[in-house]
């Protein structure tokens, strides 16, 4: 009885190594600056990873996290004071990314067009300040989806440079708000892609 549980503990720590190397063989990670429309502008970084199933389709997760301080200058002439806006926005994204066919642009070298469906969770915060007065601060969680598109410009088998283009939609205060989401960054993969 010790003999099978030994051998099944060793196929097991095996079968485990090999899933491992699989795992991370198809992994990538990707970091950038990512800017969303509305609320003034919002600016800030964009993380996230995706686990390739086909050399065509990944599953990604992108975690954006943007904001904007903004001053009402027009107010401090009327007498009301300086007036500042503070926005910051995180959200949440997971979904699928399809991948067509490369196309050889000259100067990009090979360009790997996608497009990508992403679901999640959005949170936003804003606080209203005036001079001499307190500051009234708000915020609200919301569910939001994107619908997008971008291309991945290779750089070697493991680097790629990645701009991504997507319309964002979220539901903040019972009410929808449409917005789109630019994002320039690097993306690297554990594994090598071919260059096709």
């Amino acid at each position: 009885m010790t003999t099978i549980r030994t051998i099944l503990l060793l196929l097991t720590v095996a079968i485990s190594f090999q899933l491992n190397a699989q795992i991370i063989k198809n992994l990538e990670v990707t970091g950038g600056w990512s800017h969303l429309t509305g609320d003034n502008g919002l600016d800030g970084f964009n993380v996230g990873s995706s686990l390739w199933f086909t050399p065509r389709v990944s599953v990604g997760f992108d975690y954006d996290h943007v904001g904007d301080t903004t001053a009402l200058t027009p107010f401090a002439l009327t007498g009301n004071g300086l007036f500042t806006v503070k926005s910051k926005m995180q959200d949440w994204l997971v979904g699928p990314r399809f991948f067509f066919g490369s196309k050889e642009v000259k100067v990009l070298r090979t360009l790997h067009p996608f497009a990508e469906v992403e679901i999640g969770a959005a949170h936003l915060s804003s606080t209203v300040t005036q001079v001499g007065a307190a500051s009234q601060t708000a915020a609200d969680n919301a569910g939001t989806w994107l619908l997008g598109g971008g291309g991945d410009i290779l750089l070697s088998p493991h680097w790629a440079g990645r701009i991504n283009l997507g319309f964002q939609r979220t539901h903040f205060a019972e009410s929808g708000q449409s917005r789109l989401r630019l994002i320039m960054g690097v993306a690297y993969t554990f594994g090598s892609r071919t260059i096709k």
